[in-house]
């Protein structure tokens, strides 16, 4: 008898706790990625050499400052703002550096980041799988992706970028 009045008890139990986690793990998953970030780091695959001193670096906030400017926004509400960097070069291979501010909506559950954007008139909807600590916010894009940092790469000194790292310190 006693049995068969524990079992259906803990069953109710961990229903109940299943609700409860999953709508809470939500609102702190949003609530953690709630600030400002600076990007730190930026590595790419490859060793490059983006400002032509006969140096290389896989990380390339040490070859030029371009991306110093980068940094996310996440606000309570659910908007963010971001500053992001588009290098490209000139006929003669010297870096041009592009600031472009991108705001929308976001929303972040269980390791992934999904933000949606204006373009052009219309909206765009990205998701990313991301790292999320108490002081930094990681993730990496490789392929097309790396494109959007860097425009028209082929036969620059950035053609041979296919990954790239980006690590925020939260300010």
């Amino acid at each position: 008898m006693m049995k068969k009045l524990i079992f259906p008890l803990i069953a109710i139990l961990f229903a109940f706790t299943a609700c409860t986690n999953d709508e809470n793990q939500s609102i702190n998953n949003n609530a953690a990625l709630v600030g400002n970030y600076v990007l730190s780091t930026l590595t790419a695959d490859v060793a490059v050499d983006l400002n032509q001193d006969m140096i290389t670096n896989m990380e390339l906030t040490n070859e030029t400052n371009c991306f110093d400017s980068m940094a996310i926004s996440f606000n309570a509400d659910g908007t963010f703002t971001s500053t992001i960097a588009e290098v490209s070069f000139d006929a003669s291979n010297n870096l041009v550096c592009n600031t472009n501010v991108e705001s929308g909506t976001y929303s972040y559950a269980n390791g992934t980041l999904t933000i949606t954007v204006n373009v052009n008139g219309g909206t765009a909807t990205e998701s990313q799988q991301v790292l999320l600590t108490t002081s930094t916010l990681s993730f990496n894009v490789d392929d097309n992706d790396v494109a959007q940092y860097f425009s028209g790469a082929a036969g620059t000194p950035a053609s041979g970028i296919m990954s790239l790292d980006f690590v925020y310190n939260k300010i």
